[in-house]
C-alpha cells in the first residue's frame, strides 16, 4: 500500500455567476469616487437519489428506487443522495460612487426538484402548496441571490477568487488489492453502480462501484421503497423547510471542516488514492477559508 499522499492545496480560480445584486446601496450616485472591497458568495448543488440496500423476495431486469428485479425480486429498503457541490467566494476591489458607503445582500436559495428519476420513473408529486421543499428523486439547489457585501477598502482586505467543485461519491473501478478510481461526480449513472452485488440482481464483482466518500448529510432514508410521500417535507412546508435548511447548513459546514477529511467532499477525479480502499485526504476538497453559512437567509422559506 502506498504512503499517505499529501493534502491538496487551495486553488484560486473563478466561475461565471454570482454577479447579480439588488436592493439599496448598490446603485451608483453622484459624488467623489472612493475605493471599495466587494465580497461575494454562492452555492449550487445537483443531486440524484440512489438505492443502497435491498431485501430478497422471490421478472425482466429493472432497477429503480423501489425494486431490483430479474429472475428474482429485491425490494429497495434504503436510498441516499449522490450530489455535486459548487461554491464560489471572491473579494474584488473597485472604485465608484454609491448611495451608501456600505451595502449588504444575504444569500438566498431555491430548491428545484423533479418527480421523475434518472431512469424515467415517477415517484409522486414534488409540487403543490404543501410540497415546496420535497427533494424528489433528483433535482438541484441553487443560489437565487448571492451574498454580496461592499464596504470602503481597508488594509486588511485582500483580493481573491476561489471556486471549489466537490462530490459525495467516488467511482472505484477495481477493488483489492490495487483499488483504482475514475470520475466520481457522474450523478446520472446507472443505479447498478450503487448496489454491491450481494444486494443486487446480477452476479459478478462489486466493481465498478460508486462508493460514498462523504460522512455528512446525504439525506439517507431507510425502511422501504422511495416515494415523495416518504419525505418529511411532503405535505408539510414547515418540516420540509427545516430539513432543507439542515441539509444546506451541513453542506456549508463541511466545506470548512478542519478535523476529519472524511467529512469533506471528494474531488471529482481522485488522482492520489489509487491503492487505497477509500479516497484519501489528498483527494478531498481543501478546507475552504472563505465560505460561511452565516450569510444564508432562509426567511423566504417561511413566507
Amino acid at each position: 500500500m502506498p504512503e499517505n499522499p499529501s493534502p491538496p492545496q487551495p486553488v484560486s480560480n473563478s466561475l461565471s455567476g454570482g454577479t447579480w445584486v439588488s436592493g439599496p446601496g448598490f446603485d451608483q450616485a453622484s459624488g467623489t469616487p472612493i475605493d471599495y472591497a466587494e465580497y461575494r458568495q454562492w452555492m449550487t448543488i445537483e443531486y440524484t437519489r440512489n438505492p443502497i440496500f435491498s431485501l430478497l423476495y422471490s421478472i425482466s431486469e429493472v432497477r429503480n428506487l423501489s425494486q431490483l428485479s430479474s429472475t428474482e425480486v429485491k425490494n429497495i429498503t434504503g436510498h441516499q443522495l449522490h450530489y455535486n457541490i459548487t461554491v464560489h467566494n471572491s473579494c474584488t476591489f473597485l472604485s465608484g460612487t454609491y448611495d451608501l458607503s456600505a451595502s449588504y445582500q444575504p444569500q438566498k436559495f431555491v430548491l428545484m426538484s423533479e418527480k421523475f428519476d434518472k431512469a424515467g420513473y415517477s415517484y409522486g408529486e414534488v409540487s403543490g402548496p404543501a410540497n415546496e421543499y420535497v427533494f424528489g428523486p433528483q433535482g438541484s439547489l441553487i443560489t437565487t441571490q448571492p451574498y454580496v457585501r461592499r464596504k470602503p477598502l481597508e488594509s486588511s482586505d485582500v483580493q481573491y477568487s476561489y471556486t471549489q467543485i466537490g462530490t459525495t461519491h467516488s467511482m472505484q473501478v477495481s477493488g483489492p488489492p490495487d483499488f483504482r478510481y475514475s470520475v466520481g461526480n457522474e450523478i446520472g449513472q446507472d443505479y447498478s453502480l450503487y448496489t454491491q452485488k450481494h444486494i443486487d440482481i446480477m452476479g459478478g464483482t462489486n466493481y465498478p462501484y460508486a462508493r460514498r466518500e462523504f460522512n455528512g448529510d446525504i439525506f439517507y432514508q431507510g425502511g422501504g421503497a422511495y416515494n415523495t410521500s416518504s419525505e418529511p417535507g411532503f405535505g408539510d412546508n414547515v418540516v420540509g423547510a427545516q430539513r432543507l435548511i439542515a441539509f444546506i447548513e451541513a453542506a456549508g459546514a463541511a466545506l470548512g471542516n478542519t478535523t476529519y477529511h472524511q467529512q469533506r467532499f471528494a474531488v471529482p477525479l481522485p488522482i492520489n488514492s489509487d491503492g487505497w480502499g477509500s479516497v484519501q485526504a489528498a483527494d478531498k476538497l481543501a478546507v475552504n477559508p472563505y465560505y460561511s453559512t452565516a450569510f444564508h437567509d432562509y426567511t423566504d422559506f417561511y413566507r
